[in-house]
């Protein structure tokens, strides 16, 4: 929840500042490009139960017997690189990429810690329609379906890598200058469930 604040904190700062450019509210720039960070689902999901109880018992069927407890770990977030070409003003398609880290700090009966991780990384093709637009700020949806990889010591039962398929759903999406600008997405997905990022068109 403290992360969710944060970013939140964020995005206020990016929208008090609009970009500082001269360009008219009616040019039409085709091509957008945008990095942001996001709030995990999964991540934020496991970092919540790792706060309430050492959930052994919720991983048991992945980490063992042997293990008490899982004492900290989660997902530190969401990266997100995405583009997307217009081939007019309301529609939109193209692709994003990012990466997500989960690890998990779990302690045997021993005590003694082991850390596992794995390393996601994932590719999608994305649309996006505009459906609102009003001076500096702009109102949108966009959906995205791919494939993710997943990496790491706590895929060894699997071979090292698992492949599967994934998609993002950002319902309301928020954006505030004009050719630069700051913006949020509200979803569900690979992305996050938030994201905050800045964004370029030309």
């Amino acid at each position: 929840m403290k992360r969710i604040w944060i970013a939140l904190m964020a995005v206020c700062v990016l929208l008090a500042a609009p970009a500082a450019n001269a360009q008219s509210i009616n040019e039409y720039y085709p091509n957008e490009i945008s990095a942001s960070y996001g709030v995990s689902l999964l991540g934020a999901s496991i970092n919540t139960l790792i706060d309430l109880a050492g959930i052994a018992d919720f991983f048991s069927d992945e980490i063992g017997e042997d293990i008490a407890s899982i004492r900290s770990g989660g997902s530190r977030g969401v990266i997100n690189l995405n583009y997307i070409y217009h081939p007019n003003p309301i529609f939109g398609v193209g692709g994003s990429v990012g990466f997500n880290r989960l690890s998990v700090n779990m302690e045997d009966k021993t005590g003694k810690l082991t850390a596992a991780s794995a390393n996601i990384i994932f590719a999608m093709v994305d649309a996006k329609v505009n459906w609102f637009r009003q001076d500096i700020f702009g109102m949108y949806s966009k959906a995205g379906l791919g494939v993710m990889c997943i990496n790491g010591n706590m895929m060894e039962e699997s071979g090292g890598n698992v492949w599967l398929p994934t998609g993002q759903l950002s319902i309301i999406g928020m954006e505030l200058g004009r050719q630069f600008c700051g913006f949020m997405e509200l979803g569900a997905g690979m992305q996050g469930i938030l994201q905050v990022g800045l964004k370029l068109h030309f």
